[in-house]
């Protein structure tokens, strides 16, 4: 029986949410709250015909009966009917969906119809073969979110396994894949960014995902390099063929080798010790994931725009038990924990009020706890402290500062009790050094805020125009990232004329968008890494005289920020949505019980709102 309610009381306390934090993208329409039909998605994977892609297509099947909406599944023969794949699309266009979820044989071979799709007004979520984003705005596309594994991500896992198995030092090798080819790229990146300070990189030539040439690749660099203690293999086809030179050279046991994607044949070798392991990506979750999105965009609520769906290094005494669990579509009744900062706050009231509302869709309880104000650090370890004896199944926090709570975290880790950390991030190194295991983190991408502003820029001024930055606090990296995010989206076709900090503060930023605005009276837009900022960047540029000519973007959406937003004042500021946040948490604690991957990094939902979403 479907654990998914209907979606008033959801859709109430979204409004709820709205009126909190002042974002109104974050609610559904009138006539999405009275939806009394099942919603309907239809996917296009390649074709079923390939393990992956059947996998993929029993994620859509298990998410459908478990959320209780209807998905469609498309496949064609093979992966060379590219034309069959656009025609099956072109279809499903006539038939009612609510969202689109697509998996192009090539990222671009079906572009007509979804340009197509998006004049009429079909949602589009892109899995697993991603369309190009400029390709995607060529043809007219609008993707609500992408979903895909992180390659890099990928070459970091394997560098990470070998770092804590060799000694500091030691030499290592990297086969990787067709020379030029972007997945092969990043994992062999990733791999080379992990272990480059601490080990020695002998070698990092390509094999062309071939055995025979990873064979002889491998066997050169350990006649050259006897003393290499490891080889990362960009997939598991070559990691075979490296085994292959390992053993001929009497050296197995002896030389780490780790390979890419899980196949059958390579996690045989895993089993028997010849490869240490595989990264393995999970289809089965990606169709999990494209459903859960695809619902909360049918209610108009915000999404990622992109997803790094689960990977994992597999090792042997990870398969004792299956890979990819598929539990009953029936949610057990399990029971979180959830520890906030302070309900004083409208932040963390939405946040809060997102766990309430999760837990009641979902069936599951989830215990919310906070403090009375963000001072009382030693209270809010004092209630972690009291959770970790109450039994629930795992512990979601957001911690006051970043180690405040770390102790007691701890303490949950000995105990088994798996931690999210959600919003205000524990420093990795810290968890580490305190012994803390987590199993997922969930935040907002601040350097991607400031991607969005800077989109929105070069959207509306001329190429060549001189455009500014209002920092943070020097050295805090929330703003760092906000600014570097704006000034590598825009530096490239505008002038950046100034990025200087004015320590989160109205007045420094009145004062420094005077400066600013003084020595280069040509700037056409202000980016501000907080809306406080940037209101003091309004009244300087009022002061000026210079209202409706320069774009000012802020970020956080506060509610006066959102009322100069409505008035034309700003033009935009980017929102997060902690009551999306509490959501995600909850669906990945589910489904970490059950045993089934989920990602090590979310990033929560954000959006620039511009006075068209405030309507």
């Amino acid at each position: 029986m479907s654990r998914l309610h209907s979606p008033y009381r959801l859709l109430s306390s979204l409004l709820i949410v709205v009126m909190l934090v002042g974002a109104l993208g974050m609610g559904a329409t009138a006539a999405q709250s009275a939806r009394q039909d099942t919603l309907r998605f239809g996917a296009i994977i390649k074709t079923e015909a390939n393990e992956f892609w059947q996998a993929m297509a029993e994620g859509y099947r298990f998410a459908a009966e478990r959320y209780g909406v209807e998905v469609e599944i498309g496949s064609v023969a093979t992966e060379a009917d590219t034309t069959q794949q656009l025609a099956l699309l072109e279809s499903y266009l006539e038939r009612g969906f609510d969202a689109l979820l697509v998996s192009p044989i090539t990222p671009t071979n079906l572009n007509s119809a979804l340009a197509q799709a998006t004049e009429l007004g079909i949602p589009i979520i892109n899995v697993d073969e991603l369309i190009p984003a400029d390709a995607a705005r060529e043809a007219g596309i609008d993707i609500e979110m992408r979903i895909a594994s992180n390659n890099y991500m990928a070459g970091q896992l394997a560098g990470r396994y070998v770092l804590d198995h060799v000694e500091p030092g030691a030499q290592v090798a990297i086969l990787e894949g067709l020379a030029g080819n972007v997945s092969g790229q990043d994992r062999r990146d990733g791999f080379f960014d992990t272990v480059n300070e601490t080990l020695d990189v002998v070698a990092s030539q390509p094999a062309d995902w071939d055995r025979s040439k990873a064979l002889d690749v491998a066997t050169n660099v350990l006649q050259s390099n006897p003393d290499v203690k490891a080889i990362y293999c960009a997939n598991d086809t070559m990691a075979l063929g490296a085994l292959q030179a390992v053993r001929a050279a009497g050296l197995e046991g002896e030389v780490i080798i780790l390979g890419t994607d899980a196949i059958p044949e390579a996690l045989d070798a895993v089993r028997e010790g010849g490869m240490a392991g595989t990264v393995a990506q999970f289809p089965f979750e990606v169709g999990v994931l494209a459903v859960e999105n695809a619902i909360k965009l049918a209610e108009g609520r915000p999404i990622p725009t992109r997803i790094d769906a689960p990977i994992k290094l597999l090792t042997a005494a990870d398969l004792d038990r299956p890979v990819q669990p598929v539990p009953d579509p029936a949610i057990p009744d399990y029971r979180f924990g959830a520890i906030i900062k302070t309900e004083a706050n409208e932040f963390w009231q939405a946040m809060a009020q997102g766990y309430r509302d999760a837990a009641e869709r979902y069936g599951v309880e989830v215990e919310v706890g906070s403090v009375a104000t963000e001072a009382d650090t030693a209270q809010q370890l004092a209630l972690v402290e009291s959770y970790i004896d109450l039994g629930y199944d795992a512990l979601f926090v957001s911690p006051i500062a970043p180690t405040n709570l770390n102790s007691a975290l701890a303490q949950a880790t000995e105990q088994g009790i798996p931690v999210f950390n959600v919003d205000e991030l524990i420093p990795a190194d810290a968890a580490r050094e305190a012994g803390i295991d987590i199993a997922m983190t969930i935040a907002s991408n601040n350097y991607m805020a400031g991607q969005l502003a800077g989109q929105y820029v070069l959207d509306h001024v001329e190429p060549g125009a001189q455009v500014a930055i209002i920092e943070g606090i020097a050295g805090n990296v929330s703003g760092q990232d906000r600014r570097d995010g704006f000034f590598d989206t825009v530096n490239e076709t505008l002038d950046v004329v100034a990025s200087q900090p004015a320590d989160w503060d109205r007045s420094k930023a009145l004062d420094v968008a005077t400066n600013v605005l003084q020595a280069n009276p040509d700037v056409k837009a202000i980016y501000c890494a907080n809306d406080t900022m940037a209101l003091g960047a309004l009244q300087a540029v009022r002061a000026a005289g210079l209202e409706g000519e320069v774009i000012i973007l802020g970020t956080d959406a506060i509610p006066e920020a959102l009322d100069a937003v409505r008035e034309g004042g700003m033009a935009g500021t980017v929102a997060q949505f902690p009551y999306e946040m509490a959501f995600i948490v909850v669906e990945s604690g589910i489904k970490y019980m059950e045993g089934r991957p989920i990602p090590a990094h979310f990033d929560a939902p954000i959006k620039l709102l511009t006075a068209e979403d405030l309507e």
